[in-house]
């Protein structure tokens, strides 16, 4: 498992935020030779776009296209959507980065600031509100 805050400072929207998440997040699984990988988001353009094999003409079709090239180099990847409440950590890792509070990754053990949203992320996924597997690598 991993974590990463992240400050992006030319992101245009809510949706190229999220591609840029996305891409990094799968950098860093390929950097981590992770086999098995599971990438959700609450984002349902972002898994639609990740999950069609059309050319993706956004603003952010060229982040989409490195996505797609990297979701090759993985050999096992789950692409999930999940709902805005089993999705707390990632909101606040967001929101610290982009106050520029944190700039930092994370791996094997998750940072004391975001414990608390993991633990309610996971009820949250246990009550049928989101999706998740605490046996594979997730963002």
């Amino acid at each position: 498992m991993a974590a990463m805050a992240r400050y992006f400072p030319n992101v245009l929207s809510a949706f190229h935020m999220e591609a840029e998440a996305c891409r990094a997040g799968l950098l860093l699984a390929i950097y981590q030779e992770w086999d098995e990988f599971i990438l959700e988001s609450d984002c349902s353009l972002m898994v639609a776009a990740l999950n069609q094999n059309l050319e993706d003409r956004s603003e952010v079709g060229r982040i989409i296209d490195d996505c797609k090239s990297y979701l090759t180099s993985l050999h096992s990847i789950k692409i999930s959507h999940v709902f805005r409440e089993a999705n707390g950590v990632a909101n606040r890792l967001a929101h610290l980065a982009s106050s520029k509070f944190l700039n930092d990754v994370w791996l094997e053990e998750a940072p004391v600031i975001i414990q608390d949203v993991l633990y309610e992320d996971f009820c949250n996924c246990t009550r049928g509100q989101g999706s998740t597997s605490p046996s594979m690598h997730s963002f």
